[in-house]
């Protein structure tokens, strides 16, 4: 099978949820069948991303400024048997292979507010590409929900496939490697890894962080990672509470940590305290089973389907309740507990699972298209 996988809008900056499973499947789509050759489609900014000289990876080089005049005949060259959208809104019109794309999420339709285009720019873009896939593919079954409901698209033709986390959390086995980051930490703290965006909810964390030092005595320390650039409005709003709130010393910002760097965070973590508004799947909640990190997270999105009973569920619209949550996570006996159910449900998560269930998607759809 000859896999040409559309990265042409891929981003060349710090990885974030999508890169990470991107880079990821691509690796284990190599490993689950031998017969499998990949093709990345690429643009310059994003060549060094991916190794060179990889067996059955070829990279396929397109300039920005010609991708719509030359991505078919490339196609064609190199004799394509599927075309694979894995990243958001990549689409490109008029593909004459089957073609299968990735759906994370479809924030705008829940936060139009959140999203640049809001709600009908973003609908009318999936509405003139939606027609043309062959499958779809998602990351749970909310996600599979929400895009048949309003997307429009038949259900039959989405599939739901769990993605896990990165291989650094693998390795990492009951270890505390010398980590200069933890140097710099208080003992007890708890870890939101996030970007700052909107619908990640940074405030009412905080708002719990003072209900929790104001009326129940109790300080918890706060670590936040999540690359930020300076303009960004959320980001700004964060270091506005903190400062009207004297919560400098208490909340720790780290900025970007390399992905090799956290599961040391986590393995130091007290817990995982996860507060997003919404998420297609949610990477760091498997990152923390992994880890053996007890959580407290969110009620909405997908982020309960992810955790089962793993976690403790709160409302995230509510400081009060995630404050009286993160107070549930003081007791030894709720934190074991937690721990021990991470580790059991972590299972189904993997990598070579999501490779497997994938290719028999793309198997589908390129018999589909022999039989017409």
């Amino acid at each position: 099978m000859r896999i040409g996988v559309n990265l042409l809008t891929l981003s060349q900056d710090r990885y974030g949820g999508v890169e990470q499973y991107v880079k990821h499947l691509i690796e284990h789509l190599k490993k689950a069948d031998e017969k499998v050759k990949l093709f990345l489609f690429l643009t310059k900014p994003s060549r060094d991303i991916f190794p060179d000289f990889q067996d059955r990876i070829k990279k396929v080089m397109l300039k920005e400024s010609k991708i719509q005049t030359e991505v078919h005949s490339r196609i064609q060259e190199n004799q394509i048997d599927v075309w694979f959208s894995p990243v958001h809104k990549s689409y490109i019109p008029n593909i004459q292979v089957p073609s299968v794309a990735t759906i994370h999420d479809v924030l705008h339709t829940r936060y139009p507010q959140f999203v640049p285009g809001e709600l009908h720019e973003n609908n009318r873009y999936y509405e003139k590409f939606a027609p043309s896939f062959d499958a779809v593919l998602t990351v749970s079954e909310f996600s599979k929900k929400a895009i048949s409901r309003h997307l429009h698209i038949p259900k039959d033709k989405i599939t739901a496939i769990y993605p896990d986390a990165p291989e650094a959390f693998h390795h990492y086995r009951d270890r505390y490697s010398n980590n200069s980051i933890i140097e710099q930490l208080e003992s007890g703290f708890s870890l939101y890894p996030a970007s700052y965006n909107p619908h990640k909810n940074h405030l009412n964390l905080l708002k719990a962080i003072v209900i929790l030092r104001d009326h129940y005595k109790k300080r918890i320390p706060l670590v936040l990672t999540g690359f930020a650039p300076k303009e960004n409005q959320t980001y700004q709003s964060v270091l506005t509470f903190l400062d009207q709130h004297l919560l400098q010393d208490q909340v720790k910002i780290l900025g970007y940590v390399p992905t090799e760097a956290m599961p040391d965070l986590y393995a130091h973590a007290s817990f995982l305290v996860f507060p997003s508004l919404y998420e297609g799947f949610g990477i760091p909640l498997v990152e923390a089973m992994k880890s053996k990190c007890p959580i407290i997270c969110s009620d909405r999105a997908s982020i309960p389907e992810v955790t089962g009973d793993a976690a403790l569920h709160f409302n995230p619209e509510n400081p009060e309740d995630i404050a009286n949550k993160m107070l549930k996570l003081l007791y030894p006996e709720t934190r074991i507990a937690l721990i021990i159910k991470g580790m059991v449900r972590s299972k189904i998560f993997s990598w070579d699972n999501c490779a497997k269930e994938t290719l028999a998607v793309f198997q589908q759809v390129i018999k589909r298209n022999d039989k017409r």
